[in-house]
């Protein structure tokens, strides 16, 4: 939409900066989009587990929180700000994150839609 096309323009100018961001790279910006892509997924503990993040992170995620959307929202901030083991943050890690929870048609539906 409007804000990738307005982001893919600042990250081309500022792409000297940091060599590791790739045309995917995410960032906390784009929790909106992320979160809405994985609304269907219960298990946000699992996912973040498959994203890098670790047990005692999630565990403080699920005490702080509650609601399965708000522990999920949580969850997939950590990830996009790169905590824990969660150093590549793409739309290709999620995607291989959903296949390895067997959630193929999701992961197939986002391939599709942030891949091509």
């Amino acid at each position: 939409g409007l804000v990738s096309g307005i982001r893919s323009l600042t990250k081309s100018k500022s792409d000297s900066d940091n060599h590791t961001d790739g045309p995917e790279d995410l960032d906390i910006i784009d929790l909106e989009e992320v979160e809405e892509s994985v609304k269907e997924i219960v298990d946000w503990m699992g996912l973040g587990l498959k994203l890098g993040l670790l047990f005692s992170t999630l565990q403080i995620i699920e005490t702080d929180v509650r609601t399965i959307n708000k522990c999920k929202r949580e969850m997939l901030a950590a990830w996009l700000k790169g905590e824990d083991k969660s150093k590549d943050r793409t739309w290709s890690i999620l995607v291989h994150a959903l296949h390895g929870m067997d959630k193929h048609l999701l992961a197939e539906e986002i391939a599709k839609q942030h891949l091509q």
